[in-house]
């Protein structure tokens, strides 16, 4: 017999289907979100093994003090840390693929001006934004120590979840453990199958249901509106060629096969480009399945047969959808549009 369990990840909704065991569902708040692992009941030491690694993590990882990455802000040199010096290797690696829309060394806004996740956001200046200094050639790994050049501030949170969710995963992976979510907000990895829904950035609606077609189906989402200083205007989305929000979508979801880092830093960096240097990029990327809601309502998606089977649900807000065209190529987006209706600040989980 089947077992269902449905949690609320940030704008998704998931349900995993054990088919075996029954599951059990812990939740921690570790690297600034809420953290959901769902295992086999008999798994319980497993889970609580997998919080202990995450808060490793985050001391390696967060920008907030006393962890490394605040110390490298600070000092602009630390010790050499294995996984530091790991995740900003394959940062270097996704700012090239990504043509330098992902970037850590964003830090610099994010951190230095805005201060996202403090009790002391501002919002910044023109003139500050424009000065502030952002250069990925500015960090180095040595044999005895990490550093910085001066001006450059670090801020991993564009990757550092979906890094979690692989980590985590990986050891899961050596006990032989198969079955069962782990899920930092709205990066998420399944290791067997999943059903989840897409919620509406707009309201608690949902708007489509996804089953995967694969196991180890990684799932990452971002958006504009969860996380800003004042308004939405100024949310934590930074283009960092250009120091200004994206604003060509409100929210962006990904999936792929067992890579929630990579998926994670592209959600960040498809989230500022401008519409077509997006769509663009995804053509080129057929191993990432998208669903993207545009500012002006619009849903965008593509790829998604080979990772997912999905429903569009009767949704009160939306106002039209297309009809499939028999020669679909997965490489050209469909849209479908919302109605927007008002929306607030959302309640923001403390860091």
């Amino acid at each position: 017999m089947q077992t269902f369990i449905k949690i609320f990840l940030s704008f998704l909704y998931l349900s995993i289907i054990l088919l075996s065991n029954e599951p059990l569902t812990r939740t921690q708040a570790i690297m600034g979100t809420f953290v959901h692992i769902t295992l086999p009941k008999e798994q319980n030491k497993a889970i609580s093994t997998s919080f202990t690694q995450l808060k490793e993590l985050e001391a390696a990882l967060s920008s907030y003090a006393p962890h490394l990455v605040y110390q490298l802000n600070q000092m602009h040199t630390v010790p050499y840390n294995p996984t530091l010096a790991h995740a900003i290797t394959l940062s270097k690696a996704y700012y090239k693929e990504t043509h330098g829309y992902f970037d850590i060394s964003i830090g610099s806004i994010s951190k230095s001006l805005y201060h996202f996740g403090e009790e002391n956001s501002t919002i910044p200046t023109q003139k500050a934004l424009q000065s502030a200094k952002r250069n990925i050639e500015g960090i180095f790994i040595h044999e005895h120590n990490i550093s910085t050049a001066q001006g450059i501030v670090l801020d991993l949170g564009g990757m550092g979840k979906g890094y979690g969710v692989d980590r985590v995963v990986e050891r899961l992976s050596e006990q032989n453990i198969s079955q069962g979510i782990v899920a930092l907000s709205g990066d998420i990895r399944c290791l067997d199958l999943c059903t989840f829904e897409l919620q509406s950035p707009y309201s608690e609606q949902t708007f489509a249901t996804l089953t995967a077609k694969i196991p180890q189906l990684s799932i990452s989402t971002s958006g504009t509106y969860r996380r800003f200083v004042g308004t939405q205007e100024n949310h934590h989305l930074i283009n960092p060629k250009t120091a200004t929000q994206g604003r060509a979508f409100v929210s962006v979801s990904l999936f792929t096969h067992a890579d929630n880092a990579k998926i994670d830093a592209y959600a960040t960096a498809i989230s500022v480009m401008p519409l077509d240097v997006a769509l663009a990029f995804l053509k080129e990327h057929d191993e990432v399945g998208f669903v993207l809601v545009k500012s002006d309502g619009k849903i965008v998606y593509g790829n998604l047969e080979k990772f997912v089977t999905f429903t569009w649900l009767d949704y009160k807000e939306k106002a039209t959808i297309p009809s499939n065209t028999k020669n679909s190529n997965t490489n050209t987006p469909k849209a479908k549009s919302f109605t927007h209706p008002d929306t607030t600040n959302p309640k923001m989980i403390g860091r």
